[in-house]
């Protein structure tokens, strides 16, 4: 068979995946899997299901090595064969034997004919990547090109996506039916019995734990803050593609209020760049993980969701230092995806299509895997796939900002920012001012100042700016706010003014990684 066609594989009267529809919260759509010899693993989906609200008949426990990696046999002896053994038992699915003549090495024994599982979640201590063994020294050697398109490694999760699947050629990808796929689209034959298959994993059992408290709780207000972009500028490259996807992903949050920032230049950004209330980061392409990720004390607000495209982001995903996907979870994102081994640019996440769906209200699962071309490959996708970012429109989310209690400034800024999109600009300006008035937030200060400059009305953006400098209690805020305060005296010709106001800025904050920062304000 040829891996690069779609899947639809003989499975029979199995409804198609509804897309769009609530997170399930019980039921049997959700099958939980634990590895027994972990301690934590099997607390850690217990702890999952009770905050998700799932049965305890939704847990498989397993006999599984501790390691990241486990080899294909001992993956369908001890993953793929057991749990589907544990869906028949709990009736999740229905299954009947195979022709024992028709089953070819490494299928299953069984055809499903109808299944209620829609997400599968492997939680920290089940193993994340299938290794490739196939292929002897001599081949490497000659064959290098055949190795990287019909390695049979893969991601466990990727692979489990296909679990209801009889028989597929496991060397290279296999075409995804869900990718590039909109709400109320019938998947047909080729999507049927197909699971979103995603895991709770990380550097550790107590970033996993504040991995599944963050996303239940951030549905309620979305993702607070900025939103980062950091693409490379590429161009006349075969790998322009990327770039594509990361502003294009820019352009789609940025049309929901968010305050985007894009950045178009290689190498990626360095320790000194100011980046800070990382509700979103989009990034490549670095080995390992580097820039303001680095700084001592840096943390992404509660639900955030990163992601750095890279060959290896996720080479190992239990570290907090290596790669990208550990590091990033460990400084506090909900949610990311990564490269077991090198998938190649088409086959990573479409960034674009990542971003408009998880926008659109689908669950972090469902965004994840309309993005991905292909399955039985590279790509594990790490994080509460039920996490659904914006279940609620932007003006539920301040509602319930405000019931609790919580601060509202982000979601303010973003209605603000629509506002400004919809030209209505007086009526942002007097909402800032309102909102500012009731609370005096830095974050609505600077967004007053912004509105300001970008209508010319630099004393009054001035204003703004002068006083975040003396109240900022970060040097994130106030080197951003200042260099970028630094740069329109200086286009104005104030110079004298400017020079006293960096003497202040380099003084205060001297000790600072994020200094140098001031001397990208020149014109």
């Amino acid at each position: 068979m040829n891996k690069r066609t779609s899947i639809a594989l003989g499975i029979a009267v199995l409804a198609p995946l509804a897309l769009g529809a609530p997170p399930a919260r019980g039921g049997e759509e959700v099958v939980v899997v634990a590895n027994g010899n972990v301690p934590d693993s099997v607390a850690l989906a217990r702890h999952y299901m009770a905050v998700r609200g799932l049965p305890e008949k939704n847990l498989c426990v397993l006999d599984l090595p501790a390691g990241e990696a486990i080899s294909r046999g001992m993956f369908e002896d001890r993953l793929r064969d057991p749990l589907l053994e544990f869906l028949r038992r709990g009736r999740f699915v229905s299954q009947v034997r195979r022709n024992p003549a028709s089953v070819g090495r490494h299928e299953t024994s069984w055809t499903t004919l109808d299944s209620s599982v829609r997400y599968l979640v492997c939680v920290y201590g089940v193993p994340v990547r299938i290794a490739d063994t196939r292929l002897d020294l001599v081949r490497l050697l000659t064959e290098p090109r055949h190795r990287l398109r019909d390695k049979d490694g893969a991601a466990v999760d990727s692979e489990l996506a296909l679990l209801l699947h009889p028989g597929y050629d496991i060397r290279g990808a296999i075409q995804n039916p869900l990718f590039g796929r909109l709400s109320g689209e019938d998947l047909g034959d080729a999507g049927k019995g197909l699971i979103i298959a995603a895991r709770l994993d990380g550097p550790d059992p107590e970033t996993v734990r504040r991995m599944i408290d963050d996303a239940v709780s951030a549905e309620r207000c979305g993702p607070l803050g900025r939103a980062y972009f950091d693409s490379r500028g590429l161009a006349n490259s075969s790998y322009e593609l990327g770039d594509f996807w990361i502003r294009e992903a820019f352009e789609r949050f940025t049309r929901e209020g968010y305050e985007g920032v894009l950045d178009s230049g290689d190498p990626t950004w360095g320790e000194a760049f100011p980046m800070e209330d990382a509700a979103v980061y989009l990034g490549w392409y670095a080995e390992s993980v580097t820039g303001p990720f680095l700084r001592p004390g840096f943390r992404f607000p509660p639900g955030a969701i990163a992601y750095h495209l890279h060959s290896s982001s996720a080479a190992e995903l239990r570290t907090a230092s290596r790669h990208w996907a550990g590091p990033l979870l460990a400084r506090g994102a909900a949610a990311t995806m990564g490269a077991v081994d090198e998938p190649f640019l088409s086959l990573t996440p479409q960034l674009n299509t990542f971003a408009d769906r998880l926008l659109a209200g689908y669950s972090f699962g469902e965004a994840a895997y309309m993005s991905l071309a292909s399955l039985s490959w590279q790509i594990t996708i790490v994080g509460d796939p039920l996490y659904r970012p914006f279940r609620y429109s932007l003006d539920e989310q301040i509602a319930h900002l405000e019931q609790d209690g919580r601060p509202a400034d982000w979601a303010y800024v973003r209605k603000i920012n629509l506002l400004v999109r919809s030209g209505r600009f007086n009526t942002a300006l007097a909402f800032c001012r309102e909102k500012l008035g009731q609370g005096g937030s830095l974050v609505l200060r600077e967004t007053l100042g912004d509105l300001y400059a970008k209508n010319d009305l630099f004393d009054e953006a001035g204003e703004q700016y002068e006083a975040i400098l003396s109240l900022a209690g970060t040097a994130e805020t106030a080197l951003r706010v200042g260099a970028r305060w630094l740069l329109i005296l200086r286009l104005r010709g104030e110079r004298d003014r400017a020079a006293r106001i960096e003497k202040d800025l380099r003084a205060r904050w001297k000790d600072s990684p994020l200094l140098p920062w001031l001397d990208t304000a020149m014109p």
